[in-house]
């Protein structure tokens, strides 16, 4: 204990451990929370959000994939459809579906259906996310 007396003169005064601790942690959680502010003012959302759908395969008595629920807003020009296989695909039951084409920028609502003829495997994604809704196959 005399070793660390010796350097401490009889008229000066020092800060306890303990304040000191305590001013220690309050300035790191202070760099904490800015650097937090920071990084997460950088990484934004994004402003582009997959929806959300549900769809229902049928193989009876026609093969179709009906759609159960899906958010409200969307259009069927928002998504792609791919079909590898024997024949083709339609939407509603109206004329051949091709993304982007007339008449497909109907409003995407419960009750939609894809019809398949043939056999083949039926991808459908959203376009503007590049999400994968969903992969339907029949033999």
């Amino acid at each position: 204990m005399k070793a660390n007396r010796k350097f401490i003169e009889g008229n000066e005064r020092a800060v306890s451990a303990v304040i000191g601790v305590i001013l220690m942690v309050a300035i790191t959680v202070a760099i904490a929370a800015t650097v937090y502010v920071y990084v997460s003012g950088m990484l934004g959302g994004t402003q582009n959000k997959a929806p959300s759908m549900a769809f229902n395969k049928e193989t009876t008595p026609t093969k179709k994939i009906m759609l159960v629920s899906a958010d409200s807003g969307m259009q069927w020009d928002d998504f792609t459809i791919s079909y590898t296989g024997v024949s083709g695909v339609r939407l509603n039951g109206a004329t051949a579906w091709v993304s982007g084409a007339a008449g497909s920028a109907a409003d995407v609502i419960a009750g939609n259906y894809i019809n398949v003829t043939g056999i083949g495997t039926l991808t459908l994604t959203h376009t503007a996310t590049n999400t994968l809704m969903g992969t339907w196959t029949w033999v």
